[in-house]
């Protein structure tokens, strides 16, 4: 079932995301160790924080997402010098 905005919006104020495109570097990386976005279940799974989705269940499917991802790389422009960690 698709999300509704209004889950979308509790989920982002929750965790403090703003706009992601104004964010700070070291904001984000608070963003992401507090799972915002992804979580490790107790079980040994990597799970989707607002859809509740397993992502990975193991090594070789991190490794796969991690290769996918970095794909994205060359989508992506570099952020501007004022956001960058320093």
């Amino acid at each position: 079932m698709p999300l509704e905005l209004k889950e979308i919006d509790e989920h982002q104020n929750e965790y403090g995301i703003r706009n992601l495109e104004t964010m700070y570097t070291t904001d984000y990386r608070k963003v992401l160790e507090n799972e915002a976005f992804f979580w490790g279940d107790p079980h040994g799974f990597v799970m989707h924080q607002l859809s509740g989705e397993r992502i990975v269940t193991n090594t070789e499917q991190l490794d796969a997402l991690l290769e996918h991802l970095e794909g994205y790389r060359r989508l992506l422009n570099a952020p501007p010098e004022w956001l960058s960690e320093k």
